[in-house]
């Protein structure tokens, strides 16, 4: 499983749900990306730009999942996952790019 970036806006309806019944979202969050096979990492809350934050250990099937359940419940608008590899992954990336580059024939060549 990869590591994911995940961020959701609240709409202002969710908003006004939080306000008329407080309570703890971590909980609700957690148990339904938990029912999908993802872990969570860690779990923020942005309340300057009402966004949910979450980095995660899932893969792409999960994300698209989560995404269609999140999303369909009207309370988060504005979804994006992104894929998060380590310095070290990042590295070996380079290195495979400098040793297949003189290989690659661009379209305009």
């Amino acid at each position: 499983m990869g590591t994911y970036l995940v961020k959701a806006r609240y709409t202002a309806s969710a908003y006004k749900g939080m306000v008329d019944n407080p309570h703890d979202r971590e909980t609700a969050i957690t148990g339904l990306v938990s029912a999908l096979g993802i872990s969570v990492e860690s779990l923020y809350f942005a309340p300057s730009t009402g966004e949910a934050i979450m980095i995660i250990k899932s893969d792409p099937q999960k994300n698209a999942a989560l995404l269609m359940i999140v999303m369909s419940s009207g309370s988060l608008t504005d979804p994006n996952i992104t894929e998060l590899i380590t310095s070290a992954d990042m590295k070996s990336a380079m290195d495979t790019g400098k040793e297949l580059a003189s290989r690659y024939s661009p379209a305009n060549s």
